[in-house]
């Protein structure tokens, strides 16, 4: 870990790089888009029925804000599109929405095979890179361009929701920092940034709560706590912490709060559609929220252990039980090869009084010598 003098943002360095590690890479991000842009067209041109609407088809969800999460066990990610249509939501009914996007992608010899008819969306399985949910609305009102109304096979009506909204509303709040606690660190260190796509700390904290959640329910994931209640919880208990480390900390600390000083359960609505209770489930089937009170609470006990001085060897022990060992080890590696690159380059000194790693040339430093292919110090 590069030693910096705080606490805090040798740590965030370390999540920063956990996390950076788990999203969407370039190459399958592209590919996303392709095949979202092949859908859009294979829509617009329907005669039958789309076409002499006036509708907008986006992505919303995790890819939208950025807080996509690669699966243990499987490479698969998953992007999720609304398919809005600008029309009153009371001329047709949810099933004849439906059955009309149903009708239009069975029509394509590709998508045909890769459909899986769900509750509320249509998916289509990219297998081996990812599956797209294709979820067809109709707009709720004039004078709110985002809320929508989706069918819902289950219940057979339609029922409100806000997929765009939600997007606008958690980025508005990850935005709340301008500079994270990281970056400034390591500007006032004078040391290189790192060369990752550019997010704020309450982003790289739902990416990591996800991914522990995910290694957490790993052996048993029938209760597993879905990630737009997590995602939501954390967007909503968020203080506009500069740190990564203290965001996730806030959102644990909250949580712990309401479940030790509350008998009744947590209630978790879309933040802009108070009509959509994210945690309906909880209700019928208790069980969901025994099983992410408890989940919770093991977050909140591990983190409670690196705020200790526990030194690198536990704190790694730490990490690697809440994130994974090769999480860990990538972060681990990817930190020696900017400190190896910036030894090379002679950016790198020690401070003579405390043996610390900073920005060559600044007072009481001397230069880290270059390593040779041999091993031997460059002269």
């Amino acid at each position: 870990m590069i030693p910096f003098q705080n606490k805090y943002v040798q740590l965030d360095d370390l999540l920063d790089r956990m996390a950076e590690s788990l999203q969407l890479d370039k190459t399958r991000y592209e590919l996303m888009i392709q095949h979202y842009e092949a859908i859009k067209k294979w829509i617009e041109a329907d005669e039958q029925f789309f076409k002499p609407f006036k509708y907008e088809l986006y992505p919303h969800g995790s890819v939208r804000i950025r807080t996509t999460v690669k699966p243990i066990g499987k490479d698969e990610f998953d992007l999720d599109i609304a398919l809005h249509l600008k029309v009153q939501w009371d001329i047709h009914t949810p099933e004849k929405i439906y059955f009309e996007l149903r009708r239009r992608l069975s029509e394509h010899a590709i998508y045909k095979e890769k459909m899986e008819l769900k509750n509320r969306c249509i998916r289509l399985n990219y297998s081996g890179d990812f599956h797209m949910d294709i979820l067809p609305g109709v707009q709720e009102n004039d004078w709110d361009e985002d809320k929508i109304r989706v069918p819902d096979r289950l219940l057979g009506y339609w029922v409100s929701s806000n997929p765009r909204g939600y997007s606008k509303w958690f980025l508005n709040k990850a935005n709340i920092v301008k500079i994270s606690l990281l970056e400034k660190a390591l500007r006032a260190e004078n040391l290189p940034s790192n060369d990752f796509e550019n997010k704020k700390p309450l982003q790289r904290a739902v990416q990591l709560i996800k991914r522990y959640r995910d290694i957490y329910f790993h052996d048993d994931d029938t209760f597993k706590t879905s990630s737009i209640i997590l995602t939501t919880i954390a967007g909503l208990y968020y203080n506009g912490e500069e740190s990564i480390y203290l965001t996730v900390e806030n959102i644990v600390n909250r949580i712990r709060q309401h479940t030790i000083h509350n008998s009744w359960r947590l209630k978790v609505l879309n933040p802009v559609n108070s009509e959509e209770d994210f945690t309906d489930k909880w209700e019928r089937e208790p069980r969901y929220y025994q099983a992410f009170e408890t989940f919770c609470e093991h977050l909140y006990e591990q983190w409670q252990e690196l705020k200790k001085e526990n030194g690198i060897i536990s704190e790694g022990r730490i990490l690697k039980g809440l994130f994974g060992d090769e999480l860990y080890f990538k972060a681990q590696t990817s930190q020696a090869d900017i400190i190896e690159k910036s030894r090379n380059a002679n950016q790198l000194g020690i401070n003579r009084n405390s043996g610390i790693i900073g920005a060559a040339g600044t007072v009481s430093t001397s230069l880290v010598k270059t390593n040779t292919f041999f091993g031997n110090d460059a002269d």
